[in-house]
């Protein structure tokens, strides 16, 4: 063991390093100097280069002593940034990660840079990234100088040289403040003498280094500071201290903190805990509250303290914060006439002193809850339910072997397995304990089924003694090798009208177990041969209930311009079927004529996956499925959140994989889902052909996608998704926002969040328009739309596509690529990016009173072709595979 270590510890000492130490402009070029550790070749070759969108560009670089390496980037250069760029390097032909040396971290070299009119931001990722993260800016090289007059508590009174710059009347002075990746809007008020002008508001601006530039006329100048200031002032949350660098005019916000003395956290009666400690200097005159900060929920919460021997001390109602099982954290705040609110600077020693762990119980549940020193040094609180374990061991003849664990962890409770139709919710349940079997053909699986063909989800749900269900959790199969056109076990079952239902035990992409479902009716006949398909005959759909999306949109154009015998499947139900029905080879989901059609279907075209438009299992076997030709029309545009269509998913893969730019056919296709060149063709998407704005639209459209993690009602309902849109919608400044200009928030919730928006959320505010699903369709919604709120949705392509702003809100952006994001955020987020509730606001404001202009950037390495000749490309590229099918069996 202490040999693995030490060798462990060696490597580590060995490995190749490169680090960035700092840059700096150098003749008006940026120079980034970097460290390089455990290189022992006496001569190392060098290749440096700068990568813009697609284009390659070489850099000077010079090897200096003690291995240190410079590379120099023109300024000629740094001004064709209109999006990302990034400096690779590759030292001896092999490509280097570079990683942050400990005196970039402490130094302020992350601050922005000022090339002319862009204003850059640089980060470490692999590479050095460099980004004009505030395109939609238009920066100026001409500065307003100006001098700090006075600070007070949250005061700023600055004189400035601006009469030839504003309108005589104007009072209004509006000052942005930059760092790294977030800007501020600042007002302030000019004073009768016209140069002097007193800005407020500071409390929310986030702690770090920002640049500060005034506008005027849509334009933004750097603030100069004629001469230094050195007196510090303070907000709410931060000490304010003034910059003056090379004349540029910084603010620094350091946070108010405080080291506290002694630390004493004890459990007392009902789940109250006693929480003291003692402030440096003893007891003083003012007064305190000791603030609970949730903030994924963004609920904050105020206990008084008292005085006590020395000590502030208050008492935590557990239960309360037991609400959410967010983490928290703790903050004092002074109440005076200037309040603050200090974090806690925690020694570690502190926490060895006091007792942090603890075990409740929690809707029939324990609950571990710790105190610990969070990586700022301040005090947290996490909490953390029982882990409920569970599996499925083994599936043979329709049956599954399983084990289920820590049932102790719930009181007086009962495990069940639930198998749950996914649309009615109808469900059979089995009692479960220890290891378990379940036989499937024992059970009425045709009475919980909701429709012909449908999916039954299997759950462990956990049920306390008041019969109420405290947890429902998925089950995953621990031998899963998933295939979306595979299963582990099939059976077949006929009910009393002698119609043919199949049952099939297949796994998701998390390797959850579920069993999918057909049917046949016994009117319906299978022809003979079902291997012989006909050439022109093309079957496509949607999701099984929509038809708002490329397949549409394909469909129509097929009709109108070609000889091809196209059918559209859609369900009956949906609202989407009403508009399409007269039209000509419309079919209804399972109708006898849709199985007629998928029978001698040779082409099958999907905007998803073929489950949604095939009334059987999509899978070698059924009715001469591996005989078709299998198109991916797409419904997005890839490069962000890792799909689900990778080619190792099927046994059957697509034929055509339908994709929009060569950069996407390229990085995200082939490398990354490993689709042949043959097999992928960037003709753009059939939906764009109908992207065409004629009229100016007003409001504001709010769209955002689903979270895979968000199985049930209460995760929902507790999740911080719901209460980042319901905290927004709700957004007191962003209300006002909308009353004074007159603009309304039009909220489009995902088909799977809709319910829940519409029933949880009462009251909303006339400013709010819910709109229900199915009312309009999306490429509508897009067109009547001036700017669109969304999360991570591809529909954001289509809104650029008709250059109309964009603004993301990514409030939970390292769990939604938890799994790894395809292309770098900034290469396929094109617009404003809001990280919390108050900068997402801040965005809107800006481009409402900018008249919803769009941001400026390049989109031919996301949308190759911006014509209206999508389908007729995807049609020739069908045709051409078809051709090529036929040769290849001659």
């Amino acid at each position: 063991m202490i040999l693995k270590k030490f060798s462990t510890k060696l490597k580590k000492m060995l490995v190749k390093r490169v680090e960035i130490e700092k840059y700096y402009f150098e003749n008006k070029n940026l120079l980034f100097k970097f460290k390089l550790s455990n290189f022992f070749a006496l001569k190392k070759q060098v290749k440096a280069e700068f990568l813009i969108n697609e284009d390659v560009h070489p850099l000077a670089y010079e090897l200096q002593p003690n291995n240190y390496l410079i590379v120099t980037i023109p300024e000629h250069l740094l001004s064709l940034v209109t999006s990302s760029s990034r400096v690779q390097l590759m030292i001896n032909n092999k490509k280097i990660w570079i990683t942050e040396h400990e005196m970039y971290k402490a130094g302020d070299f992350q601050e922005s840079l000022l090339i002319g009119n862009r204003f850059l931001s640089t980060k470490v990722k692999r590479n050095v990234i460099i980004t004009n993260r505030f395109a939609d800016f238009y920066f100026m090289e001409e500065a307003v100088s100006a001098e700090v007059e006075s600070v007070h508590y949250d005061l700023l009174t600055m004189s400035m040289n601006l009469p030839n710059l504003l309108e005589d009347d104007s009072r209004a002075v509006e000052l942005y403040a930059f760092n790294n990746s977030q800007f501020r809007m600042l007002t302030g008020m000019r004073s009768d003498e016209k140069n002097i002008v007193v800005f407020s508001g500071f409390s929310e601006m986030a702690a770090g280094l920002w640049r500060m530039f005034v506008q005027i006329d849509n334009k933004l100048y750097p603030i100069n500071l004629l001469k230094s200031f050195d007196k510090k002032f303070s907000s709410y949350h931060h000490e304010l201290q003034i910059l003056n660098r090379k004349s540029a005019f910084y603010l620094e916000m350091i946070p108010h903190s405080v080291e506290i003395e002694s630390l004493s956290i004890v459990e007392k009666q009902n789940y109250d805990y006693l929480i003291s400690f003692s402030l440096p200097g003893g007891p003083t005159n003012l007064n305190y509250s000791l603030q609970v900060d949730d903030p994924k929920s963004g609920l904050v919460r105020s206990y008084p303290l008292n005085s006590r021997e020395g000590s502030l001390e208050t008492r935590l109602p557990m239960k309360e914060l037991l609400e959410t099982l967010f983490a928290k954290r703790f903050f004092l705040v002074e109440h005076s006439e200037e309040p603050k609110v200090y974090r806690f600077i925690l020694d570690k020693e502190l926490l060895q002193n006091t007792t942090t762990h603890f075990k409740v119980i929690s809707n029939s549940q324990f609950v571990k809850l710790r105190f610990y020193r969070r990586k700022d040094l301040s005090l947290g609180l996490a909490m953390k339910q029982a882990k409920l374990k569970k599996a499925i061991r083994e599936v043979e003849d329709f049956q599954l072997e399983g084990v289920i664990g820590s049932i102790e962890e719930f009181i007086g409770s009962k495990a069940y397995l639930m198998i749950e139709d996914r649309l009615s919710q109808d469900s059979l349940q089995v009692p479960i304990t220890g290891e378990f079997t379940v036989d499937l053909n024992g059970l009425d699986l045709i009475g919980i089924k909701s429709k012909d063909k449908t999916v039954l989800d299997l759950f462990v749900v956990i049920e306390n003694s008041a019969g109420e269900i405290i947890r429902k959790e998925k089950i995953r199969y621990s031998k899963a090798n998933y295939k979306k056109d595979n299963y582990y076990s099939h059976k077949i079952q006929y009910d009393a009208e002698n119609n043919e239902h199949h049952f099939m035990i297949t796994t998701t992409p998390f390797n959850n177990v579920k069993v999918e479902s057909f049917a046949i009716r016994h009117h319906i006949k299978v022809p003979e041969d079902v291997t012989t398909k006909d050439d022109n005959v093309w079957l496509m759909g949607e999701r099984t209930n929509t038809a708002q999306d490329n397949g549409i949109v394909f469909f129509k154009w097929l009709q109108k311009n070609t000889a091809i015998e196209a059918y559209y499947v859609i369900e009956e139900d949906s609202s989407d079927y009403e508009p399409i029905k007269h039209m000509p080879n419309v079919l209804i989901f399972g109708s006898e004529k849709h199985f007629e059609v998928a029978f001698k279907a040779k082409v099958l075209l999907g905007t998803h996956d073929l489950e949604n438009i095939l009334p059987y299992k999509p899978a070698k076997g059924f009715f001469g499925y591996e005989e078709t030709i299998k198109i991916f029309l797409q419904h997005g545009v890839l490069g962000r959140k890792n799909v689900e269509y990778h080619k190792k998913n099927y046994d059957m893969p697509f034929d055509l994989f339908i994709v929009s730019s060569d950069p996407e056919k390229k990085v995200i296709v082939m490398d990354e889902m490993g689709y042949d060149d043959h097999e992928v063709a960037a003709t753009g998407l059939a939906r764009f052909d109908n992207l065409v704005q004629v009229n100016p639209p007003k409001d504001i459209l709010l769209m955002p996608t689903w979270r895979d993690w968000i199985n049930t009602d209460e995760q929902f309902l507790k999740s911080e998704y719901f209460l980042a849109y319901s905290n927004l919608i709700q957004n007191e400044k962003l209300l006002q926002l909308l009353e004074e200009c007159n603009v309304n928030i039009n909220f489009y919730p995902h088909y799977r969040a809709q319910d829940y928006f519409q029933s949880e959320i009462e009251n909303m505010h006339e400013r709010i328009k819910f709109i229900p699903l199915g009312s309009q369709t999306v490429q509508q919604l897009l067109i009547d739309h001036a700017l669109l709120i969304t999360d991570y949705s591809s529909v954001s392509f289509d809104f650029t596509l008709l250059n109309k702003p964009v603004v993301y809100y990514h409030f939970d952006v390292e769990r939604f690529f938890r799994k790894g994001i395809l292309r770098p955020v900034e290469e396929t987020f094109i617009g404003g990016i809001g990280t919390y509730e108050e900068e997402l606001v801040t965005i809107i404001e800006d481009r409402i009173k900018s008249h919803f202009a769009n941001f400026e950037y390049e989109i031919t390495g996301i949308i190759k072709h911006q014509d209206q000749h999508n389908s007729q490309r995807i049609y020739e590229e069908v045709q051409q595979l078809i051709e090529n099918k036929k040769a290849a069996k001659v």
